[in-house]
């Protein structure tokens, strides 16, 4: 049957409206003669509609129906055939209302399946995928759709290796559809732009701030978090425009949020604090450790109770070496607290940080390099670069 061949597994919900017809029929069979129960059968097409099937499943179910009426109620047709042909006539109305019914439910399904890979395929063209390594940090990001059907959020991520340093931008655009995609493409575009060519974290955000502004939607902000690691291993700046501050996690359980900083507006309201965001120290851990950037789809979400999710708690119980393993972990744990679904669209992105190695002595003698692949004239690092 249709039902069977398009699912991975049988539901069991399809056997009920079969078993409802066989309960039926057994105990019309067993009532004395002049009782009958034939008019139970009109409900049963019903129950073929009620859960996920398809039009043919109810239509089977149907035909199976007016079989057993034609069957049982043989007798009947003789002695009574207006009550006979008005079972036959709830029958055949009751499978046709219910196979328009599921056929539109079908063409609704299909509809939304396509806005969501409409949908993913928007925010796949939006959000370049992460580089693996770039500089001396490893990173790792997660996209996590909400629970609405084909949702479009404003959650926004891009990591850059410039001349600077490496340059994270993790932002997220007030609310939600195909105006805050838009608005998330621009707001990237231009951090990739500027990236490159303005020196310091403030201007960039002075920059993003006057682009939303003269946008057509006076509205419109976005938060965001701006963060430099120089090369060299040099100190981390930090700039964060009304974002969740982030996580520093180290490698023995230790979880610390980043929130020195004063508060600032969003991008596009930095005009009413009259101020530019100001900027501050990113603190590293020596060690080694990892740098979780979030946006509020994370803390926000609840749990059945409503409460909102313990990200630090969490991170720090789940931390782990491999930045792929950890956010594996809080993905898994992230949607077990929200009982399967997210109310909104969340980014979890990782920062992994390489252990600063220990100044050497000036006499010591320069480590050795890797050994080099010659091929022809041209000679090749290691494709993993060590």
């Amino acid at each position: 049957m249709a039902w069977i061949r398009h699912s991975h597994r049988v539901d069991p919900a399809a056997c009920v409206p079969l078993a409802a017809l066989l309960v039926v029929a057994m105990a019309d069979v067993c009532l004395p003669d002049g009782g009958s129960l034939l008019d139970l059968l009109i409900a049963v097409p019903v129950l073929a509609g009620l859960r996920p099937s398809s039009a043919r499943f109810v239509t089977a179910t149907g035909a199976a129906t007016l079989a057993t009426v034609g069957v049982i109620g043989a007798p009947m047709a003789g002695d009574d055939a207006v009550s006979f042909t008005a079972v036959i006539g709830g029958v055949l109305g009751t499978t046709a209302m219910m196979a328009v019914a599921t056929r539109r439910r079908e063409r609704s399904d299909h509809a939304q399946a396509d806005l969501r890979e409409i949908a993913d395929a928007m925010r796949r063209a939006v959000l370049r995928p992460a580089p693996n390594r770039t500089g001396g940090v490893r990173t790792r990001v997660r996209y996590l759709a909400d629970a609405a059907e084909a949702g479009l959020g404003g959650d926004l991520y891009a990591v850059m290796e410039t001349t600077y340093g490496v340059r994270v931008i993790v932002g997220d655009v007030r609310g939600k559809g195909l105006g805050v995609v838009e608005q998330s493409a621009d707001v990237l575009g231009a951090f990739r732009e500027l990236a490159h060519n303005e020196p310091t974290l403030t201007g960039m955000a002075l920059r993003l701030d006057g682009f939303l502004a003269r946008r057509d939607g006076a509205e419109d902000f976005v938060t965001a978090l701006l963060i430099q690691i120089p090369p060299g291993g040099g100190a981390a700046e930090l700039v964060n425009c009304g974002h969740p501050p982030p996580l520093l996690l180290s490698l023995d359980g230790c979880s610390t949020f980043v929130d020195a900083l004063p508060p600032a507006p969003p991008l596009g309201l930095l005009a009413l604090a009259g101020e530019p965001c100001p900027s501050g120290p990113l603190p590293l851990p020596s060690g080694g450790g990892h740098l979780l950037l979030y946006t509020d789809g994370v803390t926000e979400s609840r749990d059945a109770a409503g409460r909102f999710y313990p990200l630090a708690e969490r991170a720090a119980a789940l931390v782990r070496p491999d930045p792929d393993d950890l956010l594996d972990a809080l993905q898994t744990d992230l949607q077990a607290h929200a009982g399967g679904h997210l109310q909104d669209d969340a980014v979890l992105l990782v920062l992994a940080l390489d252990p600063v190695p220990p100044p050497r002595p000036s006499g010591d003698p320069p480590r050795p390099r890797s050994a080099h692949r010659r091929t022809g004239d041209w000679t090749h690092e290691p494709a993993d670069g060590r």
